[in-house]
């Protein structure tokens, strides 16, 4: 039996984070964007293909590969599954929307994931909500955690 009154709403769960916390991880957030910003551009610097461009590189000599086949096969450059995966994505987008044309317009509401939360948004209970901000927690931040599930997400469908 569901206890009712232990049931939170993610919204309600947010309000209960302390302001301080809320900062601290934005500022976390922005230091290690700003980071990888400088570290891209020193990167940038050297005249050597990005992993990017290696792994386009090979997937369109390969079209078939797995993420897998491309990883071994670039694995000398530092190319992890996750790598093959972004670059995948991007490409499925990139060429999504070449299909789709000017035509679609959506807006950032129109294009949210099925799992967006609504006003009436679904219910979790105490240890979900636990080991969700455990994996906040663990990953550093909200946006970093998205973005891991939705690594996650492209190797389970490979």
């Amino acid at each position: 039996m569901v206890d009712i009154e232990r049931i939170v709403t993610l919204d309600e769960l947010m309000d209960r984070v302390p302001e301080e916390l809320v900062r601290d991880a934005e500022s976390r957030r922005i230091e290690e964007e700003s980071e990888t910003f400088r570290e891209s551009n020193e990167n940038n610097m050297s005249k050597e293909p990005s992993k990017a461009k290696r792994i386009r590189e090979y997937l369109d000599k390969h079209p078939g590969a797995r993420n897998k086949d491309a990883v071994e096969s670039l694995g000398a450059y530092g190319v992890t599954a996750a790598d093959v995966a972004n670059v995948k994505s991007h490409q499925k987008r990139t060429e999504g929307s070449a299909r789709k044309g000017a035509s679609s317009t959506k807006t950032k509401s129109e294009s949210t994931s099925s799992t967006a939360l609504t006003s009436n948004g679904p219910t979790l209970n105490w240890k979900e909500l636990e080991a969700g901000v455990a994996f906040v927690k663990a990953a550093g931040s909200v946006q970093r955690a998205q973005h891991l599930l939705i690594i996650i997400d492209q190797i389970k469908d490979c």
